[in-house]
């Protein structure tokens, strides 16, 4: 899972850090203080409209669209290099990753900046990956690439590039990373290129995922829930029967479903049936509220046997009623218990979502005086006592910062 990131010039983002950022290396030119936690299986970004919290996902997106198809189109998509830098600001554009890798005692450390030229033409300025596997005292170098002449530090020491096993890149339009190819000795770049190729941001919205036979079969849910047909017909494809398993799951999920049946006799087109608590008639998807088929989809992203590494979901409580908006809390709460390699964000409005997970899990948003954003983990602002064990109130959240409270 991600320990921690930060995010360096991008849109209204000057420099933020969630989580641990960066406690083997850090470049100094783009420092940032190392804060002494890990970020959590389930992580709730709360702030007012317009303080940056949508922006992360979108910078996650930006990094994504960069290692599939390079920095110019990453921009380009977005409007150009100068639409997504920080207005006002120096430096280049800057994302780092800070990966903990099932039991390696160090995270994996990734970053990348991106500047561009005087006819504003993006470039990769610098990029590394870097970790220290097991008890080797000098880190295992991957990765350098980009123009620049990369500075670094160790804790105790410094690195020469004589003590450093690297490989490098002269394509300053496409990230080394995506060129890597996994390597049975290194398992570890495996998972670091999952994390950028396999993460589901999900904006969601039921009516476009309401046609459930339109689209191939596709691994993950895409932004706009357009992709929950395919995700149904990957899931078939790949676990067959034994999809019956999770539906059961997710049924357990869903307050007023009593049983989900799938129906694989077309198997290009399978389709789901609800039947629902006192009603004999089943219900295909198609014709199913919107809270249930939004829990579904959030159930299925998060409840999959092999999940995306990274969940990023937008305001995943809007529109539920209080029966479904429970059966989420439950939802987050098998995440943060059951993590199994999964984790999971999101953005939230809603006080009584933010209520039901601790401080320690919910990250502030807020806008400075030059409409920059700035980042504070909720339970660092309040005192011990307050969300210490039993002194923690239930409505820790509305108590403190409901405006009309």
């Amino acid at each position: 899972m991600l320990d921690g990131f930060w995010i360096r010039n991008y849109r209204t983002l000057k420099q933020v850090g969630i989580g641990a950022c960066f406690p083997q290396f850090s470049y100094i030119d783009d420092w940032a203080a190392v804060l002494p936690y890990e970020l959590g299986a389930a992580t709730l970004f709360a702030g007012a409209n317009g303080t940056g919290k949508s922006t992360v996902a979108d910078a996650f997106s930006f990094v994504s669209d960069c290692f599939y198809h390079g920095v110019d189109f990453a921009c380009q998509k977005r409007g150009g290099y100068s639409a997504v830098y920080t207005h006002g600001s120096t430096g280049a554009m800057s994302f780092g990753f800070l990966y903990q890798y099932e039991d390696e005692s160090d995270p994996v450390t990734y970053a990348v900046s991106i500047a561009c030229t005087a006819e504003k033409i993006p470039y990769i300025e610098s990029e590394l990956l870097a970790y220290r596997r097991g008890k080797e005292s000098v880190p295992v170098f991957f990765l350098q690439n980009g123009i620049k002449t990369i500075r670094y530090l160790a804790p105790d020491e410094r690195i020469t590039n004589a003590e450093l096993t690297k490989i490098e890149f002269t394509d300053f339009k496409h990230l080394g990373l995506q060129a890597l190819e996994s390597h049975p000795k290194y398992p570890v770049l495996a998972a670091v290129r999952k994390l950028f190729n396999d993460w589901v941001p999900c904006d969601f919205t039921p009516d476009p995922a309401r046609g459930l036979d339109v689209s191939l079969p596709r691994k993950h849910e895409s932004q706009r829930g357009t992709n929950l047909s395919g995700l149904v017909k990957y899931l078939v494809n790949r676990y067959g029967s034994s999809l019956n398993g999770l539906l059961e799951r997710i049924t357990n999920s869903l307050p007023d479903v009593n049983e989900i049946i799938l129906d694989v006799s077309q198997s290009e087109r399978p389709r789901l049936s609800f039947k629902m608590y006192g009603q004999e008639t089943l219900i295909p998807i198609t014709l199913m509220s919107a809270a249930d088929i939004r829990l579904f989809t959030y159930c299925l992203l998060l409840e999959e046997d092999e999940p995306a590494p990274l969940v990023f979901l937008e305001e995943p409580a809007n529109g539920l009623d209080r029966l479904h908006k429970y059966a989420m809390f439950q939802q987050i709460g098998r995440v943060m218990d059951f993590p199994k390699n999964r984790q999971m964000f999101a953005t939230v409005h809603q006080l009584d979502v933010i209520d039901a997970v601790h401080p320690s899990n919910v990250w502030l948003f807020e806008k400075d005086e030059n409409g920059h954003t700035s980042v504070e983990r909720a339970s660092d602002s309040m005192p011990s006592s307050e969300h210490g064990g039993e002194a923690l109130s239930p409505h820790w959240f509305s108590d403190r910062y409901n405006p009309h409270g």
